[in-house]
């Protein structure tokens, strides 16, 4: 199927009206000369172990995209006692009812993620299964251990370990509004329509290229580097920054009250790519109203 695609300046949004996207359609909207955003209807792109993920808001630079195998800005993430529910389908709108460019998403929260060896699935409660979960709760959680766990991980790609996301029954539907202005991308989900029976937390993913974006700053003078940007580590911080050096281009997350930020970054070689300020809640609000700053965007000569 050919890809279709439009580009929208903010001055030719107004003459469009609210439509569904059709699944092989993409949106780019230009923000400057060099900086733009793109939604995908379907799941593109398609890299890597999130390939059949849905995505948020992808963020380009003369026309390239940035993202690697991120999430992209305002993609949904819920964790329930049984398991974390991810969105392999949704619908996406574009809408200027509101006087300005906004976009909108419904995600199905439909998918679990599967580990394979070599093709063959990883039980849920065997031996491999309890060991892969220490492993990365180490990995994650204990910062003396992560260049172990690190090196482990890239023997897991060797020797042909995988996440894969399949379909499962749907969670229910959450509701994410994309709306931009100049330089600022306004998110406010809504989780109404969802099921919280276990529901244990929700995240707000806001992920681009882990090759790409390696610098780290925050709102309590945190200044960080390439790996020493921790896989997966919150925050006390307001807002916090991630920074492209090869385009000067970043974005700074501003946190809403009630949630936390939490900082990762993980590029292991055929397996993922990703940096992001992810949004995390223990809470079951009804709704997040958050802004994504786009920083900068020229370029180190």
């Amino acid at each position: 199927m050919t890809t279709a695609g439009v580009l929208i300046s903010r001055e030719s949004w107004k003459t469009r009206l609210t439509r569904r996207l059709r699944s092989d359609e993409k949106v780019d909207i230009a923000l400057s000369p060099t900086v733009s955003i793109r939604v995908y209807a379907d799941c593109r792109p398609n890299l890597l172990q999130t390939t059949n993920l849905q995505k948020g808001l992808v963020l380009l630079w003369r026309g390239n995209e940035l993202i690697e195998e991120g999430l992209g800005f305002g993609v949904p993430i819920c964790r329930y006692s049984d398991g974390t529910r991810f969105s392999l389908s949704a619908d996406t709108y574009v809408d200027d009812s509101g006087g300005l460019p906004s976009i909108r998403k419904v995600y199905d929260m439909n998918g679990i993620v599967v580990k394979r060896l070599r093709g063959l699935q990883i039980r849920r409660g065997s031996y491999l299964a309890r060991f892969l979960g220490v492993l990365e709760k180490a990995y994650r959680g204990i910062r003396r251990l992560q260049p172990g766990a690190v090196l482990m991980l890239g023997l897991f790609s060797v020797i042909g370990i995988r996440n894969e996301y399949h379909e499962s029954s749907s969670k229910g539907q959450i509701a994410v509004a994309y709306q931009l202005a100049r330089g600022s991308l306004k998110v406010r989900a809504t989780f109404d329509n969802m099921d919280t029976d276990a529901l244990e937390s929700l995240i707000l993913a806001n992920e681009q290229g882990g090759r790409l974006f390696t610098e780290y700053s925050d709102s309590c003078d945190v200044e960080l580097k390439e790996s020493q940007i921790e896989p997966w580590r919150r925050t006390a911080a307001e807002w916090a920054a991630l920074r492209c050096p090869e385009t000067g281009l970043g974005f700074r997350v501003h946190k809403p009250q009630g949630w936390r930020i939490v900082r990762g970054r993980e590029v292991v070689e055929q397996r993922m790519s990703w940096s992001g300020l992810d949004l995390v809640s223990n809470k079951i609000p009804t709704k997040a109203e958050y802004l994504v700053e786009i920083l900068g965007g020229t370029p180190n000569d």
